[in-house]
């Protein structure tokens, strides 16, 4: 009896395999994914500001301090 033949594999979903085996590409997506459900680009720009204020200006009130500790998960 003769093997059976696999179907073929249109060439999108061919490229579309190789992206996913490729660790790399499909990890930068998870990772875009994650960004894009927890950050928003208003939210980015706020934090960029408050780290360039922090870079020129110090760490300000001890307040200040712990919040930005909090925020980054040290404490």
């Amino acid at each position: 009896m003769a093997a059976r033949r696999r179907p073929r594999k249109s060439p999108q979903g061919q490229l579309e395999d190789d992206l996913l085996k490729n660790q790399r590409w499909s990890g930068l997506k998870e990772q875009q994914r994650l960004q894009a459900l927890r950050h928003t680009p208003q939210q980015n720009a706020a934090d960029q500001e408050a780290c360039r204020a922090l870079v020129q200006g110090g760490w300000g009130t001890d307040a200040e301090y712990v919040a930005w500790l909090e925020l980054c998960g040290q404490k």
